[in-house]
């Protein structure tokens, strides 16, 4: 199957599972259940989810068994870009082709919104645990893992550093590095180890996960630097020209540069994949995807 078709293919599969996992819009109160729906079920690609099932089955193991976490990380993830879109953070108008979700709710609900899908989040991750046998410590460290790569040490911490160098003339390639890595790489890393944590699964395994995850990560990001540098609001699905004084790597090195790190960035996750047992054909799919996609 070719790479689209693959990917089209576990996406609705992810998006079942997204969808099945969310709290009730129907439930009181309802306008906030509505907003962390329509906060999530806005046509994402779901990378996250595939890559937790997918790396699953890459160590061998059943990717039904870590549904609920991979839901997590996809529920963080969607977290994340409500917040991004605020008028404090970005000031985006649209998100997936959609008014984002503070112009459809409202601020207030927004972040409310934001705030129950990361508390829902945890409460998934703990679920999954308990669903999969594991015992207390190791529920408890995957707890501490999210709460790592989500916090000030992860995902938040480069967000800020994120806004903290808007503007500047000059942005040194480790603040840069710090950025790309924390604010969207570290998820990623999430994505591929939390449900083989939960599993047990042996170290040498998850390391190359891990390794695949942080190298497909950054090129993820420079891919949509680039994408926002060049692309089209409609085709992408959201604003562009937003990054223009920020610092992402396009900003500091340019198109041409992005495109090429992103090419080695994404030969280094493919080989990663060789020293694992199982089936690694979607992660290698969604590594290909990244340096063709156009949204």
């Amino acid at each position: 199957m070719e790479t689209t078709s693959v990917l089209e293919h576990k996406r609705r599969l992810a998006e079942a599972e997204v969808e099945r996992y969310l709290p009730d819009k129907g439930d009181y109160p309802e306008t906030i259940h509505e907003a962390i729906s329509y906060s999530v079920l806005n046509g994402g690609k779901r990378l996250r989810p595939i890559i937790s099932m997918a790396a699953a089955r890459a160590l061998g193991e059943d990717p039904s068994r870590v549904v609920k976490t991979a839901c997590a990380i996809e529920y963080v993830h969607c977290c994340s870009l409500v917040l991004d879109d605020l008028p404090a953070m970005d000031d985006a108008m649209t998100r997936r082709g959609r008014p984002t979700t503070h112009r459809a709710y409202g601020v207030a609900t927004s972040i409310l919104a934001a705030d129950a899908l990361l508390m829902h989040a945890f409460k998934l991750v703990a679920d999954n645990g308990v669903d999969a046998g594991a015992d207390g410590p190791t529920v408890a460290a995957a707890v501490s893992e999210l709460a790592t790569a989500v916090g000030s040490y992860g995902m938040v911490g480069g967000q800020h550093v994120d806004l903290q160098v808007v503007g500047k003339d000059q942005v040194d390639s480790d603040t840069l590095d710090y950025i790309q890595s924390k604010k969207t790489g570290m998820l990623f890393v999430l994505a591929a180890t939390l449900g083989g944590q939960i599993l047990g699964a042996a170290p040498d395994g998850l390391d190359a996960l891990r390794r695949y995850a942080g190298s497909f990560g950054q090129a993820y990001q420079m891919v949509d630097d680039i994408l926002d540098a060049e692309g089209d609001a409609e085709e992408v699905g959201k604003d562009v020209r937003k990054d223009g004084n920020k610092a992402t790597y396009v900003t500091v090195h340019g198109v041409d540069a992005a495109r090429e790190a992103a090419r080695c960035l994404l030969a280094e996750a493919r080989s990663a994949l060789t020293e694992l047992d199982g089936d690694t054909m979607v992660l290698d799919s969604v590594a290909v995807y990244c340096l063709e996609r156009s949204y």
